[in-house]
């Protein structure tokens, strides 16, 4: 099929136009239509955009109370490890009801543009980046919590030792003698 024999989503254009939360060339490149026959429909057909694309009413805002972080690493650590075993129980769950969250999407999703982006992010493909994801943190939770290797611990009790006294550097070369 040509690009010219494609249909034209004109309804799509202009509830998008008409909701302004969009440039003229954001949907233009959207719908792979030409600015200009954006604007020429829009000017033969009288649609108006919104006067304020962009405002949301202050009622609309809701003041959140975030806690701050723990001041303690492992602290820190038990809770990336519990939100990361959320997430993993969040995907084994939309894994497990795939065919289910597919049948809501097809029958409650009339917009094909937003039932095709619901797809994709319960697509097998999203799926498997967010298990990599996860995986990913964990591995380096787990790195920067695990104990230090024995170079490091070496270095550490020598340093230990050398600030409590108990350690005399040499103050001079010495000579082993060989009898």
């Amino acid at each position: 099929m040509s690009k010219s024999d494609k249909p034209i989503d004109w309804k799509g254009i202009e509830s998008d136009y008409a909701a302004g939360r969009m440039s003229v060339r954001e949907i233009a490149r959207w719908y792979g239509l030409s600015e200009a026959a954006i604007r020429k429909k829009a000017k033969q057909a009288g649609w108006v955009r919104s006067a304020n694309p962009g405002h949301i009413e202050r009622s609309a805002i809701v003041k959140v109370d975030i806690p701050p972080l723990p001041n303690d690493p492992h602290d820190l650590v038990g809770k990336a490890r519990a939100l990361a075993g959320r997430m993993m129980e969040e995907l084994d769950t939309m894994t497990s009801r795939q065919d289910e969250l597919e049948a809501i999407i097809f029958e409650e999703e009339s917009d094909p543009r937003r039932r095709q982006a619901l797809m994709k992010v319960i697509s097998l493909s999203e799926r498997a980046k967010t298990l990599k994801d996860i995986s990913a943190t964990l591995k380096t939770v787990n790195e920067a919590s695990a104990p230090e290797g024995k170079k490091a611990q070496r270095q550490a009790n020598a340093e230990q030792i050398a600030q409590q006294g108990r350690f005399q550097p040499r103050s001079g070369p010495r000579l082993a003698v060989i009898k």
